[in-house]
């Protein structure tokens, strides 16, 4: 972590590869439970905070899929 403030958050792809890492702001102290991030075919992407894994520069976030698609 760079500061009190914020974080540093690992974005890990289906593939299971690394898509990005980001300072992003703690909120009351704590990291973002999920978030939406624009993806790369242009549709946004839900992420979601992995409680049983943190990377060693941070916190691990995995994609939970397209903001807003029904997938049932």
């Amino acid at each position: 972590m760079s500061d009190d403030s914020t974080y540093t958050a690992s974005f890990i792809g289906d593939d299971g590869a690394e898509a990005s890492t980001e300072e992003l702001t703690l909120i009351d102290g704590l990291p973002q439970k999920s978030l939406v991030r624009p993806g790369s075919q242009g549709d946004d992407v839900n992420w979601e905070l992995d409680t049983d894994s943190t990377a060693d520069t941070g916190f691990v976030y995995r994609s939970t899929g397209v903001a807003q698609h029904d997938y049932s």
